[in-house]
């Protein structure tokens, strides 16, 4: 038969090895939390970065549609302009020529 003071070494002994036991679990769980808040914020930073890309790509895509837009108004409005400027070029060189038959 043990007695009163083998169980109370006993039950110390067991006391420590849990307490030893919790310690090492817990600094296992707040490693890996660590680990897992670092991945976390590594997928939430890779996350943002395609966010981004995707923004600016579609940025330029509006760019460029609203370039071509802006372009193709331009030209329509250059083309006008040539030919109210052809037009007006006939109308000077027929005035002209009507004035140098009038003074011929």
């Amino acid at each position: 038969m043990t007695s009163i003071m083998e169980r109370i070494a006993d039950a110390e002994k067991q006391a420590d090895a849990i307490l030893e036991e919790a310690n090492r679990t817990a600094r296992e769980r707040v490693t890996q939390a660590k680990n897992d808040a670092e991945e976390a914020l590594a997928a939430a930073d890779e996350s943002q970065r395609r966010q981004t890309a995707d923004a600016l790509s579609r940025a330029r895509e509006e760019g460029e549609r609203i370039a071509e837009q802006v372009t193709a108004r331009a030209k329509a409005e250059t083309d006008a302009l040539h030919e109210t400027a052809v037009l007006n070029v006939a109308e000077a060189v027929a005035s002209l020529m009507e004035r140098i038959e009038a003074a011929v």
